[in-house]
């Protein structure tokens, strides 16, 4: 969506969403574990990923928004999964 990010599933299951300010979540294949990506600037302007790793089941108040969007995003493309395209195979 415009508002938050793109939700997406990959070709093995696994769920994920890129936020608007460019932190990324990535959910592992159990469902409970994930990869939270968060982009952060140095003081000469560049730019650098911090990763940390999380549970659905267990995380800090700091990311309750991202993971109840990614359930939301999870949600809606798990209902929604005969409305795509199946994966073209490379040739």
């Amino acid at each position: 969506s415009k508002k938050y990010g793109l939700g997406y599933t990959l070709n093995d299951g696994r769920y994920g969403v890129f936020f608007n300010d460019a932190t990324k979540i990535l959910l592992a294949h159990d469902q409970d574990a994930f990869h939270y990506i968060e982009r952060n600037k140095a003081p000469d302007g560049s730019k650098f990923d911090v990763p940390q790793q999380g549970r659905i089941s267990n995380h800090g108040p700091e990311l309750n928004k991202k993971v109840t969007l990614l359930d939301h995003f999870r949600n809606y493309l798990d209902e929604n999964k005969g409305d795509r395209e199946p994966p073209v195979a490379p040739s």
